[in-house]
């Protein structure tokens, strides 16, 4: 119970928690082990409301202007193909492959969970130009996860992180499809509820609400 609410979890690990203990002490009941199931009395967690953060173009255009080379492709990778800071980290360029219409990237996402993101050609003769990982690190292999979300942060300034170059891909990606479901594939995402997370509603629809409602003086 405590644990359950203690400050700083979010809303769905909360939930994921309060799962697994359901599950354990169900098992355990099931099986004798204990008589009694505790974790009956658990409060329920409710579903958290979605926050999505983009990070508006106009801030990623400034930051362009600002960048290194490296920085320009870490800034691409995350708002124009949605690639989280790790997988930006170690992005290779054996990871570029042709598909029917263009090029795409094969994704190393979370549990080494692959997907396949679309690629500007610009951005995919870039990487396989690397010969190597995009990012190498100093002492061998690629960069840590931090050293890019450091970098992302510096160039974008406060409030906007990697995090918000994500949220971007897939506002701007729902906003043009209309189809929740092949953004959260793109993200990687294990469920939809997690994707909604991310979908700000588009700044052309609020706006199409608006011009309705407006009186006409």
């Amino acid at each position: 119970m405590r644990y359950l609410g203690r400050d700083g979890l979010a809303q769905e690990t909360r939930k994921g928690i309060r799962a697994t203990l359901f599950e354990f002490f169900s098992w355990a009941a099931d099986t004798g082990i204990i008589e009694v199931n505790p974790a009956v009395d658990l409060p329920k967690v409710r579903q958290s409301r979605p926050h999505p953060h983009p990070c508006p173009d106009r801030v990623i255009l400034a930051a362009l202007n600002r960048a290194t080379h490296a920085e320009t492709l870490m800034l691409r990778l995350g708002a124009e193909c949605g690639l989280r800071r790790f997988e930006i980290a170690k992005v290779h360029s054996d990871d570029v492959m042709d598909d029917l219409l263009g090029q795409s990237l094969i994704v190393r996402g979370k549990g080494d969970v692959q997907r396949i993101v679309p690629l500007p050609d610009d951005l995919a003769q870039q990487i396989r130009d690397a010969h190597g990982y995009l990012f190498p690190g100093r002492w061998g292999g690629h960069v840590e996860a931090s050293y890019v979300g450091s970098h992302l942060a510096d160039i974008l300034g406060k409030p906007w992180t990697a995090h918000s170059l994500r949220h971007r891909y897939a506002t701007t990606t729902y906003e043009a499809t209309h189809d929740l479901l092949l953004v959260q594939r793109l993200l990687g995402h294990a469920s939809v509820r997690t994707t909604q997370i991310y979908v700000a509603l588009p700044d052309a629809r609020l706006r199409a609400g608006l011009d309705a409602v407006r009186l006409a003086v």
